[in-house]
């Protein structure tokens, strides 16, 4: 007898992880309900209920509901069905479930059948409903397959019933046969869900997950775990005194200078300012309240403050120049170099020290700019304030700015929980600003000049997942001599051979810190983030972590969630031992992130704030798993200071370099040279390392690393052939003409004599040329190529540009040899610019060979691969004209012929991936290793979100686009469509061919 397995909803749900919704979604989900009940009271026509029930899904969830075939509805997708729905009128009692815990009945059989039928050609089949207007049974398409689909029995009925075989073929008969059969022979368990809409409402959220998209559709979360509430960032634009403006398709953010708002104020106080050095000022005062209402919320939940104790209230900073105590006396300090009062103050003592450079006066603040001396003039409650939703200020006029700006970011409501919704309360909870908002405010307000560029999380969790994993592999089986080819693997290994000893866990975890990724136009520093968070999921995957034995670490629309063996997710509190077990995870995780931060991340950029972001979006990863510091036992309540990361994140041109990366600095030198070599390479590796520990004089650490890469930047520009070229030149030159013309007054002449004295150039007598000869056309042709060469060197000497030979000292060996990033992942750029801006030396596809139109995205390719080690990978979105555009031939050369190339996912113009793009976008990976003939990569066309979980790819021999494709083109193909294009290209006759055989005349 077949057994049916009730699943409740929150079980049924889990495994899908569906977004948690609104309070306001579940107020519209329950009008809804009351409508679909009202409208079927009294209803007994099937065809009516089965529209009310169609019209309750598509106003919903937007689903595509029609009849199908026999079948009552079904939702479509894309011209697919997917979901298939028996629908029964109310008064069909003898035909629907007798009981919710026994869905057998004559609308199980009907729907058995359906399936059956649609299953045979259509492999997009996801769940199975059998409903009326109150009650709904649902089936996971996964289990009917695995228990009907190849049963003997049900097959012949399904045979003799579709097929026209035996006595009776009807579908009666079939229903009949099979009723029978399961409630005897048939042997099997079947999972489902239910639920009545009668019921108490509190099922609400949950019975809106079971139905949506996550679930009822298999998709993967459709809302970005970044995605930034409109109402939140309009609102706040207000409060700072910004505006988006549209400029050629481009959003850009510019002051408006509302009245009392904080442009208002500050253009009040300082009339001087241009708009520029307004938003400087702007950008800096935001990032910094925002973060400390991330802060806020953290020590709230921490249980630092008081339950519900705000410190960012007006009763504790009501002006502004007490917020300029809290930025520059209370943050910027260490607890021992603060003030007595602040020492004293019941809110400013338990405010922790953070070694946070946010808090460091920046440029303009420096010059006399300070927030301290603005008015805290009423500001106008902004007319679709959130804050007018709120019962004690619906009268509500205007605010002073401060009040204004705390009492907005103290009510919104960032996050809305089922919890919170089934209690109809309003917890602390649903107040803690969401750090991957505040990431997405900074960037657009970052990018305010150009118009933000964002990455979607699904999108960035894609690439460092499809990229991370391979480069670990790699890194454990070059290592330890092993072939392992995915994670499971690798901890079976370590479990194996070691059986986790701390001794081998450290070392394994120290393997793991030796990867080195980079993104070179790293933006807000999203793809960082992403990779952080993937990092610590292998770590956690392959054992490393220790103290989450008994835990579990999911990676949830981008954030890391640890779940306790209860299934209730992990919170940090204030630890009274040392030993508690949440303080040891809270601390492991800090501890692992900082370590991962330090030694495995890198990012250059060429927008300054850009990279402040990304430095700040890694100080709040890290803030979020801070701990409290125990000495001699004791909680000293002083939570771990953050990490100096700045130094691997780099504000420069990332395209733009002079030194070759494979330019050696021991060719040709003494043995003493060598030794002297390592000694400073250690010393640059080891002050690097101090300085982000913390450990010493920050100026002198900075000053001791710029001494050391001007040691080594001096010694390539001693090897570099501009200084061949001027030594020859000034030699030939002093020899026949005497070094008078050299002015002692002027850099240049200074340093040409300087050069002449310590090479012992020299004006030589001799009985034919006792005196120099005049200066003529050979000797100003002399004149003008030590002048050039010069000019070079001093350009070099002075260069701003970002030096990737010897900049990051991680990627540097003992002889200080470059060599490479493991992973080069991003979203770079892609903009037409002249061709020759870069160097063709250094880019000698993109640069050299391509003809045509220069475009940054080919250039970034090119860096890509030379950053990378021999097997390194690089992972890029890029645009999707890389794939077949003329100008691209031989950018598609170098990964075809020199790189092994993964994949390529294009989307769907459509799509519209990045709100101000217009290019279509692919995702590109590809690794730096010859091809073999046999090597073949993936491709995807037409891509959408909902289809990133299940992409239907096609392979394509590299070898088979060098031989079929003149210009290396890859075809735009979907999946089953590349024997086609083979047949085509083997079995074709040339059109001249008939040309040559056509009459002429």
């Amino acid at each position: 007898m077949i057994k049916f397995a009730h699943i409740p909803l929150k079980d049924f749900i889990k495994k899908h992880n569906p977004q948690e919704p609104k309070k306001e979604t579940i107020e519209n989900f329950e009008k809804e309900i009351n409508s679909l009940l009202e409208n079927a009271k009294g209803q007994d026509n099937e065809e009516t209920q089965k529209s009310e029930i169609n019209s309750f899904l598509k106003n919903t969830y937007g689903y595509e509901c029609k009849p199908y075939k026999k079948v009552d509805s079904a939702i479509d997708v894309d011209g697919k069905v997917w979901v298939l729905i028996e629908v029964k009128a109310l008064n069909k009692k003898t035909e629907f479930p007798k009981d919710k815990e026994n869905p057998l009945s004559k609308a199980f059989c009907q729907m058995v059948f359906y399936f059956l039928e649609e299953i045979e050609k259509n492999n997009s089949l996801k769940h199975t409903i059998i409903c009326n207007a109150h009650e709904f049974f649902l089936f996971d398409c996964k289990d009917f397959c695995a228990l009907f689909q190849n049963d003997k029995r049900i097959k012949k009925f399904y045979k003799n019933c579709a097929s026209k075989e035996g006595t009776d073929s009807s579908k009666p008969k079939f229903y009949e046969d099979l009723e029978q059969y399961l409630q005897k022979d048939f042997q099997g368990k079947l999972p489902y869900t239910y639920f009545n809409l009668n019921d108490d409402f509190k099922e609400l959220p949950l019975i809106y997950q079971v139905l949506s998209h996550e679930v009822l559709l298999k998709q993967r979360k459709t809302l970005d775990a970044n995605t930034l509430d409109k109402d939140f960032y309009e609102e706040l634009l207000y409060i700072l005194g910004l505006e988006e403006q549209n400029e050629k398709g481009k959003t850009l953010i510019k002051p408006s200078y509302t009245k009392n708002s904080l442009s208002g104020a500050l253009k009040e106080q300082y009339e001087n300012l241009d708009d520029e050095e307004v938003m400087a000022l702007l950008i800096a005062w935001n990032n910094r309240i925002l973060f400390l209402r991330l802060l806020e919320s953290l020590l709230i939940s921490f249980e630092h403050f008081e339950k519900e104790k705000s410190f960012l209230t007006t009763e504790n900073f009501k002006d502004f120049n007490d917020l300029n105590t809290l930025f520059f006396e209370v943050l910027a300090k260490k607890n021992s170099e603060r003030l007595k009062e602040i020492k004293e103050d019941e809110i400013l003592q338990k405010i922790p020290y953070l070694n946070s450079s946010l808090f460091d006066k920046t440029p303009l603040e420096s010059k006399g700019y300070r927030i301290r001396s603005l008015d805290n003039k009423p500001l106008e409650i902004y007319p679709k304030s959130v804050l007018k939703k709120h019962e004690n200020y619906q009268e509500q006029k205007d605010w002073t700015l401060l009040e204004y700006l705390f009492e907005f970011l103290r009510l919104y409501k960032f996050t809305t929980t089922p919890k919170d919704i089934k209690d109809n309360t309003d917890t602390s909870e649903s107040r803690l600003i969401n750090p991957s908002v505040l990431g997405l405010v900074f960037e657009k307000l970052n990018g305010y000049k150009e118009g933000s560029f964002y990455t979607p999380s699904f999108i960035t969790s894609y690439m460092c997942k499809e990229s991370i994993t391979p480069i670990v592999l790699d890194k454990f089986n070059q290592t330890y001599k092993i072939e392992c080819d995915n994670l499971t693997e690798l901890r079976n290994y370590f479990k194996d051979n070691y059986s986790y000893k701390e001794d081998k866990r450290k070392e394994y975890l120290n393997t793991l810190l030796t990867l080195r990724i980079c993104d070179p136009a790293v933006g807000s520093g999203h793809f960082l983030v992403s990779a952080l968070n993937e990092m610590v999921l292998i770590a956690y995957e392959l054992g490393l972590i220790a103290s989450l034995y008994r835990h579990e670490l999911r990676l949830e629309n981008d954030e890391i969630i640890i779940h306790t063996p209860e299934d209730k997710v992990f919170t940090y509190t204030i630890p009274h031992s040392e030993n508690d077990p949440h303080h040891q995870i809270q601390k492991e995780l800090f501890e692992l992130k900082k370590s991962i931060i330090e030694n495995c991340l890198f990012g250059v950029d060429i927008n300054p704030n850009s990279c402040e972001i990304t430095k700040l979006r890694l100080w709040i990863e890290l803030l979020k798993y801070s701990y409290y510091i125990f000495e001699e036992g004791k909680n000293t309540n002083n939570l771990e200071t953050l990490p100096n990361i700045d130094i691997n994140i780099k504000c420069a041109n990332s395209l733009i370099f002079n030194f070759p990366l494979n330019s050696k600095l021991t060719i040709g030198q003494t043995l003493e040279f060598s030794k002297n070599l390592k000694a400073e390479i250690k010393e640059y590796k080891n002050s690097v390392m101090l300085y982000k520990e913390g450990l010493g004089e920050k100026t002198k650490i900075l000053q001791n690393i710029a001494k050391l890469k001007y040691l080594i930047t001096n010694y390539f520009i001693e090897q570099h052939q501009a200084n061949k070229q001027l030594k020859e030149s000034l030699k030939a030159f002093i020899s026949e003409y005497g070094d008078e013309v050299f002015d002692l007054s002027t850099a240049f002449g200074m340093e040409m004599l300087k050069i002449a004295r310590h090479n012992n150039y020299k004006f030589t007598p001799t009985l034919e040329s006792m005196k120099p000869s005049p200066i003529g056309v050979e000797a100003n042709r002399l004149l003008i190529k030590i002048r050039e060469c010069y000019e070079i060197l001093e350009n070099l000497r002075n260069s701003k540009a970002l030096e990737w030979r010897f900049e990051f000292p991680e990627v540097l060996d003992d002889e200080g040899d470059f060599l490479g990033f493991d992973c080069i992942i991003g979203n770079p750029p892609y903009m037409q610019v002249k061709k020759g801006l870069y160097s063709s030396i250094f880019y000698p596809f993109s640069e050299g060979k391509d003809i045509g139109k220069q475009n940054t995205y080919k250039v970034f390719i090119e860096l890509g691969f030379n950053l990378v080690r021999q097997k390194g990978l690089i992972s890029f979105i890029t645009q999707s004209s890389i794939m077949c555009d003329c100008s691209a031939q031989f950018t598609r050369e170098l990964l075809l012929k020199y790189c092994q190339i993964h994949y390529f996912v294009e989307f769907n113009k459509k799509q519209k991936l990045f709100s101000n793009v217009i290019q279509g976008v692919c995702i590109l990976e590809f690794l730096k290793d010859r091809p073999n003939k046999e090597h073949a990569f993936k491709i995807a066309i037409n891509n959408t979100q909902i289809q990133m979980s299940q992409i239907q790819y096609e392979q394509i021999k590299q070898d088979e686009i060098l031989k079929f494709f003149p210009l290396y083109e890859i075809p735009l193909i979907k999946s089953g469509e590349m024997e086609i294009v083979r047949k085509i290209k083997t079995d074709k006759i040339l059109f001249r061919d008939l040309l040559e055989k056509s009459l002429q005349g």
